[in-house]
């Protein structure tokens, strides 16, 4: 690494520059380097459980957005009778995504007709 002896044409610059540049003096003498936010990876790649609940949630959001308004209203209503904090959509996407974790871990009770119910 070069050695920076006057950074941005003042004798001792420091902190960071539009998220850009680092500048700092330490007993070596003055130092620049490209910012970095601590604990950032770069380039982040995500797990394959991140990828799989980010392709869940994709599929959830367009399944709310096929829905009617009429059936929009029944998951607002129920959010509401649920007390839960959030709109319908929210109540939606909370329940869909429960429902899907279930059916991975074996949470469910088979009936007698061969449907499943989840246990809440």
């Amino acid at each position: 690494m070069s050695k920076v002896t006057g950074p941005l044409m003042s004798i001792s610059a420091s902190k960071t520059l539009k998220k850009v540049l680092t500048f700092q003096k330490r007993k070596s003498g003055n130092v620049v380097y490209k910012y970095t936010k601590p604990g950032d990876i770069n380039p982040f790649t995500p797990s394959v459980s991140q990828q799989t609940q980010r392709g869940r949630i994709g599929d959830l959001v367009s399944e709310w957005q096929a829905f009617s308004e009429a059936e929009k209203a029944v998951w607002n209503e129920a959010a509401k009778e649920a007390d839960y904090i959030g709109t319908g959509y929210h109540y939606f996407i909370h329940k869909s995504a429960l429902y899907y974790l279930l059916l991975e871990s074996g949470y469910f009770l088979l009936l007698e007709d061969g449907s499943k119910i989840i246990l809440e």
